[in-house]
């Protein structure tokens, strides 16, 4: 049998001095490694009998919520998700109400749980007493959860299943193998790595019995699969436990009192029982580690180096070369959606993985950045989509409506990463390497537009010279990336950007249609200007009331939800979940760019997308122009052939609406499951009404006592209906317990016999005091083959855009 390796791969002793004089020398180090320790006194004074007993076996069912859209049987409040409280070393075996305070189950689960224990320590409930499934201070039976959960009529509050995840799992048995394994790291001190040792020798005796898919519950309903967590938690936490295992191994070959304790022969069996466990078992049931790409080639690359490294390095590389090829396939990324959540899981679990290998290897990245030079276009990507220095497009399933990112997204800062590697390090590794400034000034921003304890970074070779090597490029370069228009072809997004300074302003388009996390939201239209979200996708689905395929979460997901045209009814075409040879990418309905101008005072950009709906027509022409004194406004051309029912929706923030041009008057919902209300409707406006929006300044992104901005539709479009009615979404994340809000939606409707040919066309302005735009008059010749917009501005200049087959031109004249 192989001899399990007595020396650390990623903590080796030249970094663990590193850390030491660092935290001599520097404050912040000081307190990285003072926070390290301190995180790891709760466990500290527990005898190895106590530590052995915090894991469980998987006879209780484990729920990843008490009750996904539940409430608190003692105040009735919501508490969805994630919102249980839970202390599982002060608490054990409780969870409280975040609202008012009560805890549950009301019995003594722990009594229940050690009356059941059998000679092995693991739960029998067969065997455990039931008389002890009490409410000693209640009214009997109240609050009483057996593992199965607490039952009240049809309703089912899963207490117990949901702490042993969240308690017991996570904070008591994982926490403490991760925060004991940092201390003796910093410290040295061989009582944290004995305590880390009992710990993951009980949990690798038991890791491999467990299994959520067959134990767990998810949503009050089935489970995929998973360790003691689910699918993509069980993933990041095998990998976290192999890394603490790496930390501490060194001392546990040399603890005879460990394997004493444990009633092995010798230290080198507890490794061995560790590594076949932890580091073995995952890559023999890789369903268990499953997650989202490209999470379980990163776990299954350290789980192999951790157990052979440096003999397996040619296995390891190879390893990575084939999931960064991979992973940097669609424009750098992986393809998956969700721009600020599940697209950069992605990013940000590679960096965090190869700033581990870096950081014990300074030929590591120069190297794996010549074999695989799209490494570079990741991290730009995230960059160059950045907007105005607060936005991301919200496409696919991420972020909270409306809601400002101010920081980089491409890397998940910390400035205190602790035992593990820095992203401020680790991008100014990438600029090294790559010469791209902009990672410097990402850095730099998420640092507070300062130079102040960079690169917080216990293991830094030299923190005064990263901090110098910053300053100098900042002086040269400023602190913001210099960014331009650009079109993403393989990832679908198309971004223009005009002006400067708080005239700044981006606008983009989405063109294509399903695959991982994304929704039918093709040729969806967003806006950023004066430091709002003006045009905002919804955001990542509410699937806190009952999941994914709960109607509400569904609605976010709608070809309705979003700034683009419905047909008939129906939501675009969507194709699979799953990943593919070029990460989920292959086959799904997709537009592309068909016009490009990017002009110093104006841009423009078309897409179509008739594959998204299987129609002769789906195109969408966008254009945006300076105004005198540094607004601008944006003209919309969207031509849809095919079909009878073609309905063209567009949301904007939270705030109140005006209109002029409009006899409304209560009319029939638009239906189809959608989440809308209040529809008010004029059936046959004339051409040129407007609805202007004022704006809420709800995230507070702009300057205090700045004046409201406005956002003024003005619409075109001929024989069709207008309405005004209001759309549900909900504020904050999945663990909101707020019923959701309503804000104002515009629906312009044209119906007709098949195949229907309509052209939407609007003018959206963006003004703060007053509007800027006098007049907007549409033009077309008698064979409907030239459609053009005159748009007359308030000093008296008149644009001009036509729009004639394929062609768009604009220009600029004096009136008269």
């Amino acid at each position: 049998m192989k001899q399990p390796k007595a020396v650390s791969v990623f903590l080796p002793a030249t970094l663990v001095r590193r850390a030491q004089t660092n935290a001599a020398k520097y404050p912040f180090a000081k307190v990285i490694r003072d926070q390290i320790v301190a995180a790891a006194q709760p466990w500290r004074e527990l005898s190895d009998t106590h530590l052995f007993g915090l894991f469980f076996g998987n006879t209780i069912k484990r729920s990843w919520m008490v009750w996904s859209n539940g409430y608190c049987p003692s105040c009735k409040k919501s508490v969805p998700m994630y919102t249980w409280k839970m202390n599982a070393l002060k608490e054990p075996w409780k969870v409280r109400c975040p609202h008012c305070d009560d805890f549950f189950p009301k019995n003594d689960f722990g009594a229940f749980y050690v009356s059941g224990l059998d000679e092995r320590g693991i739960f029998d409930p067969k065997t455990a007493n039931r008389k002890l499934l009490v409410n000693p201070s209640g009214p009997q039976g109240f609050g009483v959860d057996d593992g199965e959960g607490y039952v009240e009529g049809d309703k089912r509050w899963r207490f117990i299943g949901a702490y042993l995840v969240y308690g017991q799992w996570k904070q008591a048995v994982h926490g403490g193998i991760v925060a004991l394994s940092a201390a003796y790291a910093v410290t040295g001190e061989a009582h944290y790595a004995h305590q880390a040792g009992v710990l993951l020798a009980r949990v690798a005796e038991l890791y491999p019995t467990h299994d959520f898919g067959k134990e767990g519950v998810m949503y009050e309903g089935p489970p995929r699969s998973g360790y003691v967590s689910t699918w993509h938690d069980a993933c990041v936490e095998t990998r976290e436990m192999a890394l603490a295992y790496d930390r501490v191994r060194e001392a546990l070959a040399k603890d005879t009192a460990l394997a004493a304790f444990l009633k092995k022969p010798s230290p080198t069996d507890v490794l061995r029982q560790i590594e076949d466990g932890i580091l073995r078992d995952p890559q023999r049931n890789l369903d268990k580690i499953y997650s989202n790409y490209p999470q379980t080639e990163l776990t299954v690359a350290i789980l192999k180096t951790v157990e052979g490294w440096p003999g397996n390095r040619a296995e390891i590389l190879a390893l990575l070369d084939k999931t960064l090829e991979k992973a940097t396939a669609v424009d750098g990324m992986t393809g998956e959606k969700g721009l600020t959540g599940y697209s950069v899981y992605a990013t940000s679990g590679i960096a965090t993985v190869l700033a581990l290998y870096a950081r014990i290897d300074p030929n590591f990245l120069p190297d794996l950045l010549r074999r695989n030079p799209r490494i570079g276009e990741m991290y730009r990507f995230p960059l160059e989509t950045w907007c105005l220095g607060q936005f991301y497009p919200r496409i696919g399933d991420c972020g909270t409506f409306a809601a400002p990112s101010p920081t980089y997204c491409g890397v998940s800062f910390s400035t205190n990463p602790g035992i593990g590697a820095s992203m401020f390090d680790f991008l100014g590794r990438l600029h090294a390497a790559t010469g791209e400034v902009g990672f410097v000034q990402a850095l730099h921003h998420a640092n507070g537009k300062t130079t102040t304890d960079l690169p917080h970074d216990l293991f830094a070779e030299s923190p005064a010279r990263f901090q110098e090597q910053v300053s100098a490029v900042i002086a040269k370069h400023g602190t913001e990336p210099k960014l331009g228009s650009i079109d993403k072809k393989e990832w679908h997004l198309a971004l223009l950007r005009g002006g400067e300074g708080k005239n700044a302003r981006a606008l983009w388009l989405d063109y294509d249609s399903g695959g991982y996390h994304h929704h039918s939201d093709g040729l969806n239209l967003g806006l950023f200007a004066q430091g709002l979200d003006l045009l905002p996708d919804f955001g990542y689905p509410p699937v806190q009331f009952g999941g994914w395929a709960a109607p509400r979460a569904l609605w976010y997901t709608m070809t309705a939800a979003h700034n683009t045209v419905v047909v008939d009814g129906k939501d675009q075409k969507r194709v699979g979940a799953a990943i593919t040879e070029r990460a989920g990418y292959e086959g799904l309905p997709a537009g592309k760019t068909t016009l490009w101008r990017n002009e110093k005072t104006w841009q423009a950009v078309r897409a179509e997308g008739a594959a998204l709906y299987g129609i002769e027509r789906y195109e969408r022409t966008v254009g945006m122009a300076d105004l005198p004194g540094g607004g601008f406004y944006v003209v919309d051309f969207f031509r849809v052939t095919g079909g009878q029912d073609h309905a063209y929706f567009l949301h904007s923030g939270y705030g109140t609406v005006a209109t002029s041009g409009l006899a409304l008057a209560p009319g029939p919902d638009y239906g189809n499951k959608t989440q809308t209300r209040a529809f008010r409707t004029d059936p046959n406006p004339k051409s040129g009404w407007t609805v202007d929006w004022t704006l809420e300044d709800r995230f507070k992104t702009r300057p205090k006592n700045a004046p409201l901005v406005h956002l003024k539709l003005t619409c075109l479009t001929e024989n069709a209906s207008a309405s005004l009615c209001e759309s549900w979404v909900a504020p904050g994340n999945y663990n909101t317990d707020t019923d959701g809000e309503w804000i104002p939606t515009v629906v312009v409707r044209r119906q007709g016999a098949a195949p229907l040919d309509t052209i939407f066309v609007s003018v959206l302005e963006v003004y703060q005091d007053k509007p800027l735009i006098r007049k907007v008059q549409r033009r077309r010749d008698k064979l409907g083959q030239i459609e053009a917009v005159n748009v007359s501005l308030s000093n008296f200049s008149e644009d001009q855009w036509t729009l004639a087959g394929s062609n768009l031109s604009y220009q600029r004249e004096r009136e008269g």
